[in-house]
């Protein structure tokens, strides 16, 4: 893990703590359906934002980031439940749980990009659970937001959520952008064994955060091709194509079946390549087989003149 995610347990671990306090502190002062909706709320929230978060993180270890998930859902739910009731732990911990589980799974389907949004979207409403105690109405029927004074607190506490997110937030994802590998437009000539006349372009095709980091190719009709697949994800990736083509040589792990397929399958952190001479001219799609990631956009084209 790198800082952006140790930023973000670190941030939820604080506010765990934060909840905590400010539950310990109202608990006489609002009745027991409030400390149900409390506690639901915030276990949900900050199980979801920590299963999509290791969801992303440990890609292709689905297994590995739902239990870890689940795990960290239902202690903060147990947590801020013990503050309350025995039904208040029980809500807690099974919606931290259930929560936790979702997060990781919709990790797994998504990228980088997408995973910070959502991510931003449910630590804001883990700390939005604070305003909860200021909104709900005391245990006599009276109500919090009666003065001047009170009113100020809540928006203290916005303030504090807006330098928050445009401070702290911003730039842990900064480091992870900042971390994206340097993509090249690897076109390099080099000659083939069988004709040394005829030079050989090299295509490199990066895969990370669900993405391809090239997504249109221009070959030259008849010339020898090198494609390269990078893998800098955690779970597996491949290309696929239908092209007509002459296969040179066949990659390791090149299983396609059909005619004029070019199939190219690299699993995580590793490279593979396969040869191949375009003969005819067109537009040609080739997307990622692997099932989901075609619908996340893992889709390019190459052109053929």
């Amino acid at each position: 893990m790198g800082f952006y995610q140790i930023f973000i347990l670190v941030s939820l671990a604080v506010l765990t703590i934060c909840v905590l306090m400010i539950s310990r502190y109202e608990k006489n002062k609002v009745n027991l359906m409030q400390c149900m909706m409390i506690t639901m709320f915030f276990s949900m929230n900050t199980g979801l934002t920590v299963g999509i978060l290791l969801g992303t993180t440990f890609q292709g270890e689905l297994f590995f980031s739902t239990v870890l998930a689940c795990l960290i859902g239902s202690v903060v739910g147990l947590l801020i439940g013990m503050n309350y009731s025995l039904l208040s732990v029980l809500e807690g911990t099974m919606t931290g749980l259930m929560s936790g589980m979702m997060g990781a799974m919709l990790g797994e389907m998504i990228n980088g990009n997408q995973s910070m949004y959502l991510v931003r979207i449910f630590l804001f409403l883990s700390i939005s659970t604070i305003f909860l105690f200021v909104i709900l109405p005391r245990k006599n029927g009276t109500e919090y937001l009666q003065s001047k004074v009170a009113i100020l607190k809540p928006l203290l506490i916005g303030l504090f959520i807006s330098v928050y997110f445009m401070g702290g937030v911003t730039f842990a994802e900064k480091q992870v952008k900042a971390k994206e590998p340097l993509i090249h437009n690897n076109h390099t000539q080099t000659k083939t064994e069988n004709n040394p006349s005829v030079d050989t372009k090299n295509i490199t095709i990066q895969t990370f955060n669900m993405e391809y980091k090239q997504t249109e190719i221009v070959l030259e009709k008849d010339q020898p091709v090198n494609l390269i697949l990078n893998n800098q994800d955690n779970i597996e990736h491949d290309i696929e194509v239908i092209l007509p083509n002459i296969n040179e040589v066949q990659s390791d792990h090149d299983h396609s079946s059909k005619a004029n397929m070019i199939h190219l399958h690299a699993n995580s952190k590793e490279t593979q390549s396969v040869r191949f001479i375009p003969t005819t001219a067109g537009s040609y799609e080739f997307v990622c087989t692997v099932p989901g990631h075609k619908e996340l956009g893992m889709v390019g084209k190459i052109i053929v003149k």
